[in-house]
């Protein structure tokens, strides 16, 4: 250092520059940006939240007649927010899909990517842990025989296990569901001593739509999943009542003919 420089009382003790520090990362306040910016469902119910909106009130903005997709939403939300595993395989299963989605289609800070990617992980081994599975598999069988037993008329729409877990369009969520009317399917359905061997796993029912005249409502059901390109019938895995929809896609049918809807079991099938 030069003499005049030394003495410059300006330069005294001058150590090298620093650049200033980044902000911390915040993982939590990383998902609340994302939630924010997020068009799907699980944002607009992220943000009804923020504005103090019940489930009601949600329900009705979304022009849905039930609530329990919404306490659903909160349930992963809460889980994308904290990070904790919910113990629903099902709900781990719909998380995991949701950050599947977000290492696919956000530009992530290298923290928040490795923070969710080891997040993923964490919860598809809790969506697959079997005895998690079959209690939950349980719980829904008993609540479909329960519903069944009602002999309510109407269309009635069931899935398998299996095309929960493994949804045929991961995508969107879609995957097969069976669409029949009542006086033909669940009448004989609950009281065939075939309703077992039929079929490779107990069927779940996912909605009953009240109607008394079924078969021509169903008739209705099956013209609007057609002309919307949801028919299952072109994969080996359906027959002529099973398509590839989702219950959300059904509701609003139900909705536009003015049916009322018993949600039988919600396994949301579909985040729009």
């Amino acid at each position: 250092m030069s003499d005049e420089l030394a003495s410059d009382p300006e330069h005294v003790g001058e150590a090298p520059a620093v650049h200033p520090t980044t902000e911390a990362y915040d993982r939590r306040a990383a998902v609340e940006a994302i939630l924010a910016a997020d068009d799907s469902l699980t944002g607009r119910i992220y943000r009804y939240d923020l504005e103090g909106m019940s489930p009601a009130d949600i329900a009705a903005a979304e022009d849905n007649q039930g609530v329990a997709f919404v306490y659903n939403y909160r349930l992963q939300i809460d889980a994308l927010l904290s990070g904790e595993v919910p113990a629903s395989p099902w709900a781990a299963r719909s998380v995991a899909a949701k950050l599947r989605r977000w290492l696919k289609t956000l530009d992530l800070s290298p923290e928040l990517r490795d923070d969710i990617t080891k997040f993923e992980a964490t919860l598809q081994s809790r969506a697959e842990d079997p005895d998690a599975q079959a209690v939950e598999v349980d719980k829904a069988v008993a609540k479909s025989k329960a519903a069944e037993n009602s002999n309510t008329p109407g269309v009635y729409v069931y899935t398998l296990p299996h095309y929960l877990k493994h949804r045929v369009d991961e995508e969107t969520g879609k995957t097969l569901l069976k669409v029949g009317h009542s006086a033909r399917d669940v009448y004989y359905r609950a009281g065939s001593a075939g309703r077992l061997t039929a079929l490779p796993e107990e069927p779940i029912l996912l909605r009953i739509y009240e109607a008394a005249e079924s078969a021509s409502v169903e008739k209705q059901f099956h013209a609007w999943l057609n002309a919307a390109d949801h028919s299952g019938t072109r994969t080996r895995r359906a027959g002529a009542e099973w398509f590839l929809t989702s219950t959300k896609f059904l509701d609003r049918i139900a909705q536009s003919l003015g049916l009322d809807i018993e949600i039988v079991n919600e396994f949301e099938t579909g985040d729009a």
